[in-house]
């Protein structure tokens, strides 16, 4: 057999093991739905609303209705235990399917139904007289379910609008470029993931005045979007949300990874989804350029550059956190590589060892002002100096 047809062998096998694993995870899970019906304990269906954003022509909203919702964690007295038992409740996850959600923004409607996973996603069209604001709230509910229950069937979901005076969207990675995660230690991701909560969870130092200043424009009004993408499941949503507002990081839109077989779910190696939402905003917002986020420790070097080929007129710089600075390693050996690749399309690409370094280059750029330098330098040098949680 020829090394061609032994690769192409296996990925006709691998293609088959995933269909096969993802067919078994449907059976199984309609398996139980069946049980529990028989017994009385399907659970009451509730949703668990993401955050979405308007674009010119719609306004884009997504979610899973869950019988199992994560809980309001307290992260003041949680304790290793406790934090265990929340995120093994994330993981064993208590979809509904079938599920009919409506939602609400400015008199406009629209419906869609809970896939097998629980996931629903709509558009409502954009009303023509909407006021440009930043946030705004749509409401989400429950239409016609058995369980459902009126104290229970409706949720609310933030809404980022793009105001027309934008001078750029950001685009970051979540996993070691805002979050220490250890992404490339698997002990220590396994770690902070199950025994952790996001009070225990640390920023990258100075990260969070870095975007703030890159959110606002120049009289301290939020005006750019920040777009975060993850290869970490849906199932974390709640811990990666609440770490943003605990540790002051401007909101955005979390765009995940869904947790499963099928061939474009969690359990597919790669990263590759991460390119294929940063494609999907730079076409959305066909109006606005982009600067990229990530970190040397993944593959956001390779994606990001793969990018800058395909929109290189749209995506006007990309950033790197080097996840071990003081080192000179294999990481720094094919980030570099990649920004030849970039400067060769014309995006420059920067290689950086920290908030403070990163905002150099963006007030070179005039992406940030002068006046931004300081306190960034100083919420580095403090978040530097910060104790372990």
């Amino acid at each position: 057999m020829s090394v061609a047809d032994n690769h192409e062998w296996q990925q006709h096998f691998k293609s088959w093991l995933t269909r096969t694993a993802s067919a078994a995870d449907d059976i199984t899970d309609s398996g139980i739905r069946r049980i529990r019906r028989r017994f009385g304990r399907e659970g009451v269906p509730k949703i668990q609303p993401y955050m979405g954003y308007a674009s010119t022509d719609f306004i884009h909203l997504h979610g899973r209705v869950l019988t199992n919702p994560p809980i309001s964690a307290d992260y003041q007295s949680d304790r290793w235990w406790r934090n265990l038992s929340n995120a093994i409740q994330r993981f064993v996850s208590d979809e509904v399917p079938g599920v009919t959600v409506e939602a609400t923004l400015d008199g406009q409607r629209a419906t869609t139904t809970s896939d097998a996973e629980g996931y629903f996603h709509l558009e409502l069209p954009r009303s023509e007289s909407r006021d440009h604001v930043f946030w705004d709230i749509a409401t989400l509910r429950i239409l016609n379910h058995p369980r459902a229950r009126r104290q229970s069937d409706r949720a609310s979901c933030g809404v980022l609008s793009v105001p027309p005076d934008a001078r750029y969207a950001i685009i970051s990675d979540v996993d070691d470029t805002i979050l220490h995660t250890g992404a490339t230690d698997i002990a220590t991701m396994a770690k902070l993931t199950f025994f952790g909560n996001a009070r225990t969870r640390a920023p990258l130092d100075g990260v969070a005045e870095l975007y703030e200043h890159l959110q606002r424009d120049t009289h301290g009004v939020p005006t750019n979007p920040i777009f975060y993408v993850s290869s970490s499941p849906w199932n974390l949503y709640d811990l990666l949300e609440d770490f943003l507002e605990l540790n002051a990081i401007p909101r955005g839109p979390l765009l995940l990874r869904d947790l499963g077989f099928d061939e474009n779910k969690f359990l597919k190696s790669g990263h590759d989804h991460k390119l294929d939402k940063a494609r999907r905003l730079i076409k959305t917002f066909d109006q606005l350029p982009f600067l990229l986020f990530g970190d040397s420790g993944q593959e956001d070097a390779r994606l990001y550059a793969a990018a800058a080929a395909e929109f290189p007129k749209r995506i006007h710089g990309i950033f790197i956190r080097d996840i071990d600075p003081d080192l000179v390693s294999n990481h720094d050996a094919k980030v570099d590589q990649y920004v030849r690749k970039s400067a060769e399309v014309g995006v420059p690409m920067y290689l950086v060892k920290d908030s403070t370094q990163a905002a150099e280059i963006a007030i070179e750029h005039g992406w940030l002002t002068p006046e931004a330098i300081t306190p960034i330098q100083n919420a580095t040098r403090r978040d530097v100096k910060r104790p372990e949680a």
